[in-house]
């Protein structure tokens, strides 16, 4: 009985740290899929702001 009690907080101990790695591990995926979002949409703001300048330099050197 004794070894069973000893097995029983073992395994509840590798429960507890489990959940609290895979919390962990969540919280940086979503924070990391943040910056992704946020790098994706600065990139798609440079583009069109780097097209709007070529067309004015287009439109100026057919002047």
């Amino acid at each position: 009985m004794k070894a069973l009690k000893i097995y029983s907080i073992i395994s509840t101990i590798a429960v507890l740290i489990l959940s609290v790695s895979l919390y962990n591990t969540t919280k940086n995926y979503n924070k990391t899929q943040n910056e992704f979002d946020k790098t994706k949409k600065e990139y798609k703001e440079t583009e069109e702001v780097l097209q709007q300048c070529s067309d004015r330099y287009y439109k100026a050197i057919g002047k």
